[in-house]
């Protein structure tokens, strides 16, 4: 079946377009579960850490986008294991616990799931390696992976760097800084004043590129550093041409957006995306 989602994203999302429920004991927020799988994995923040991106009652945003992408990408590559009844299921979640021990999210079959219109799964609970409730699926599911090619991890110094600035202006002009919005020829000289300051940055800190994983495929975030030379005011996705020899940038991200991305893949380093 296509799921298009975990859980229920927006109050409106049909039933059957996700995967599974989950039931909110009373007297606790809907991100619960979330909360149960922050204190069981290896510490990170969750949360945005400043206060724009940051919205009421939603206290694990980027775990809850993380573990949504990371089950449609095991989903993808067949990753999801089921019990030989076939009334379970799980998939790896990609976090470990303090001890570094996988962890497991477990679902079972939603009881008559067609005719009372519910998700055909229900959440159980999460477990790490060493649980006995694995034991239904013989072998554990792997972590879903994103990587192929591990040059697409490192921007190549050797490469030019092409911005379409008219692109990001026209359909992005709402994520520059304000004093650029309504001056096209400056955001435009900003943005093309770029290519140069980025490229010395990568080559004293390879680490300045981060991936990202967008439509299915590796992206890396550059800097954009346009109202203060020592802080990023958004992330520029560069796009790997190897045929061309480029890097083509398209399109811009705001910090929330890009951290998100690049957390399906790794905890991204926050030297600079620090949102």
């Amino acid at each position: 079946m296509g799921y298009k989602s975990l859980f229920r994203l927006y109050r409106e999302q049909p039933n059957k377009e996700c995967f599974a429920q989950y039931w909110t004991p009373e007297g606790q927020t809907w991100d619960c579960i979330y909360q149960d799988l922050s204190g069981m994995a290896k510490s990170e923040p969750w949360d945005f850490i400043n206060q724009e991106f940051k919205k009421e009652g939603r206290n694990y945003p980027i775990l809850v986008n993380y573990l949504n992408y990371t089950f449609l990408r095991a989903l993808e590559q067949g990753k999801v294991c089921y019990s030989s009844d076939p009334d379970y299921a799980c998939f790896n979640t990609g976090l470990q616990t303090q001890n570094e021990k996988d962890i497991f999210a477990l679902f079972y079959k939603t009881k008559n799931a067609t005719e009372n219109d519910k998700p055909d799964w229900s959440f159980y609970k999460f477990v790490d390696s060493y649980s006995s409730d694995l034991k239904p699926y013989g072998k554990t599911p792997e972590i879903p992976t994103y990587i192929t090619d591990s040059t697409d991890l490192v921007f190549d110094v050797k490469y030019d760097i092409e911005i379409n600035t008219a692109h990001i202006i026209d359909n992005n002009s709402e994520r520059l800084p304000e004093v650029l919005r309504e001056n096209r020829t400056l955001a435009i000289t900003a943005l093309n004043g770029q290519k140069d300051l980025v490229r010395e940055k990568i080559k004293r800190n390879y680490k300045v590129a981060i991936p990202h994983w967008y439509n299915g495929k590796i992206q890396l975030l550059l800097p954009l550093c346009l109202t203060n030379e020592n802080k990023a005011d958004l992330a520029l996705v560069a796009d790997k041409d190897a045929s061309m020899k480029i890097y083509r940038i398209s399109t811009i991200l705001t910090m929330d957006m890009a951290y998100i991305d690049a957390r399906l893949i790794c905890r991204p380093d926050r030297d600079w995306l620090n949102p």
